[in-house]
């Protein structure tokens, strides 16, 4: 059947069997045979699949948004809700890792998690509501996300819970968002504990979607800049790093599109580390350019600040004022109004 195929596709892009051309073509076997047969009842669970799991690791992110919002419609039509709003929340996750404006996904994950409420999908239904609380501390908006499904709950009080009631996929979901958050934040310290706090919750599942590819990112960053710290754990990090660095690479070989931009960074970050000079502000620069080339406006915001950041570092505080007015403009245009803030202190001081 098609979905026998997206499954199959699914499990082959995964770990350990890593074969993302055998899985890439799986899908499209299991999307040509469910159109042929005119199987239009598979279309959320195939397309959940194919362009959740699959696509993601060869084809342009943003390319994935429309097809789940059209399994969504079929999955209504089809009665099949579960597949419907699980196509809804994954495009909203790859919409939150490509850059889409906040404020349109914090309606989005509003909608998608009262939907879910209202159809008791408890897992779908938190989910929704953990990275919209992210969006909201992302917009410098001091609002609680389960303030409308339940007063006394905060997103604490729920990783208590999950910790508590061993739900390791909820807890491994906040610590992935809070260390997000924190290193956007710039606050290394937070990112630092939180990330050790993650690995207690290792991952079960080894099928990938671009949250947990953006996680092994965002990983490999904090631990560039930790290794920069020359603290008693300098190899530790380092190690992180460069792990992350060479996953990197070999993701590249499969989408230069999506990962193109993140590889250039950690790479910069990595020349950083190792005093490279020339290779460090070439790899910022490419980063900035090929995240801005592919529509990544939010790690074209990164990757600018970085840049400003290594430039303060060697006292060219002329180019790093640019560059932080540069990637002020990004987060602007994201929606990620406490970025913006404290990018604003930062120019400031600059500028006296």
């Amino acid at each position: 059947s098609a979905f026998g195929f997206a499954c199959y596709g699914a499990w082959l892009v995964s770990e350990p069997t890593c074969d993302i051309e055998g899985g890439h073509r799986m899908g499209r076997v299991a999307t040509e045979l469910m159109n042929k047969l005119g199987a239009h009842e598979m279309k959320p669970r195939v397309c959940l699949l194919v362009y959740g799991f699959i696509n993601i690791w060869k084809e342009p992110w943003q390319a994935c948004l429309d097809k789940h919002l059209e399994a969504y419609e079929s999955g209504l039509c089809m009665g099949d809700i579960e597949y419907a709003i699980a196509n809804l929340y994954s495009r909203h996750i790859i919409g939150l890792d490509c850059g889409e404006t906040l404020g349109k996904l914090s309606q989005h994950f509003v909608a998608c998690a009262k939907r879910a409420f209202q159809h008791n999908l408890v897992t779908l239904w938190r989910s929704s509501v953990i990275n919209h609380q992210l969006i909201l501390d992302l917009m410098g908006i001091e609002q609680n996300a389960f303030t409308p499904y339940n007063n006394g709950v905060t997103e604490e009080s729920c990783f208590a819970s999950a910790h508590q009631s061993n739900e390791i996929s909820v807890c491994r979901l906040i610590c992935m968002r809070r260390k997000y958050l924190a290193f956007f934040k710039g606050d290394l310290d937070t990112a630092e504990a939180v990330y050790e706090l993650s690995q207690e919750y290792s991952i079960n599942s080894r099928g990938s979607q671009t949250i947990t590819l953006v996680s092994t990112f965002i990983d490999g960053l904090i631990a560039l800049f930790l290794a920069r710290k020359h603290c008693k754990d300098e190899a530790k990090w380092t190690g992180i790093g460069f792990r992350a660095l060479g996953s990197m690479k070999k993701w590249r070989k499969y989408s230069d599109w999506n990962f193109s931009n993140k590889l250039f960074l950690l790479e910069a970050e990595y020349s950083f580390l190792k005093k490279d000079h020339p290779r460090a502000i070439y790899c910022y620069h490419a980063s900035i350019a090929s995240a801005r080339q592919h529509h990544f406006v939010h790690e074209e915001g990164l990757a600018g600040e970085k840049l400003a950041s290594y430039l303060l570092h060697k006292r060219n505080n002329e180019g790093a004022l640019e560059h932080f007015c540069n990637a002020k403009k990004c987060y602007q245009k994201w929606g990620a109004h406490a970025l913006v803030q404290n990018i604003d202190k930062t120019i400031s001081a600059l500028k006296i």
